[in-house]
């Protein structure tokens, strides 16, 4: 059965939700799959090229957090873009329980593999403002900057 192009990318952004909804620190490996080689993670930590290091991010993830949680909200369709908005949240030491809602912009490759994973989520407001120390900065130019 020959899929096109657009069918591709589609069950590929299926599969990806599906892989992030059901992430374990012993599934983390399946990304491989659904991704291109020289696929590019970009979030507001990381900036990283290639299947390697984008597998690390998720192990440090699990290495800094507790109970990492991602549940897709939506999948949006814009010409050959997919955008998920997710919730995550997760227990994190300095923070105990915590979680963000963002979204991720999906490109594809040729063969229908995610070829770029662009998160975008207020890290200011939703990490940095809840950290000891610098938090009270954070949240004092914040309000110095909101009317």
């Amino acid at each position: 059965m020959n899929l096109s192009y657009e069918e591709r990318c589609k069950r590929t952004a299926e599969a990806y939700a599906h892989f992030f909804e059901s992430l374990r620190a012993d599934t983390i490996e399946e990304v491989r799959d659904l991704v291109s080689p020289q696929v590019h993670f970009v979030d507001p930590f990381n900036d990283v090229v290639g299947r390697d290091k984008m597998v690390q991010v998720f192990e440090k993830m699990f290495a800094d957090v507790e109970q990492p949680e991602f549940t897709i909200l939506d999948q949006i369709w814009s010409n050959d873009l997919c955008f998920l908005r997710w919730d995550f949240s997760c227990k994190q030491k300095q923070l105990g329980y915590w979680s963000v809602r963002g979204m991720s912009e999906l490109h594809f490759d040729a063969e229908g593999l995610v070829s770029a994973h662009y998160d975008y989520w207020d890290s200011g407001r939703n990490f940095y403002a809840k950290l000891p120390l610098i938090g009270g900065l954070i949240r004092f130019i914040m309000s110095r900057a909101s009317i």
